[in-house]
């Protein structure tokens, strides 16, 4: 079964365009994965400035796997500073997704 994440990053206004180019990277990094089938960056475009990740593996050890990478250790290290609050991450499978 796919395990999907939907991951908020707000950073501080002052880091925004810092943070981009830190979650660009990941981006890059992250859809080479082998249990990686989507990892798509959005940006914010009401409210408060920051990004959404939508993300889907092909099960919760391709996650786990993600979440140890050597990248992902990189990107928490470099993100964090810039935050304006923590990452909000939700891990969810899918009840009703049109193909």
């Amino acid at each position: 079964m796919s395990i999907h994440v939907f991951a908020s990053v707000t950073p501080k206004p002052e880091h925004l365009a810092a943070a981009e180019a830190i979650l660009r990277e990941a981006v890059t990094h992250s859809r080479k994965e082998p249990g990686c089938l989507r990892y798509d960056l959005f940006r914010t475009v009401q409210g408060e400035p920051g990004f959404q990740f939508f993300e889907t593996y092909t099960d919760q050890a391709a996650l786990a796997a993600h979440a140890q990478s050597a990248h992902f250790q990189t990107l928490k290290e470099q993100i964090t500073p810039l935050l304006a609050r923590p990452l909000a991450i939700s891990i969810t499978t899918a009840v009703d997704v049109a193909v």
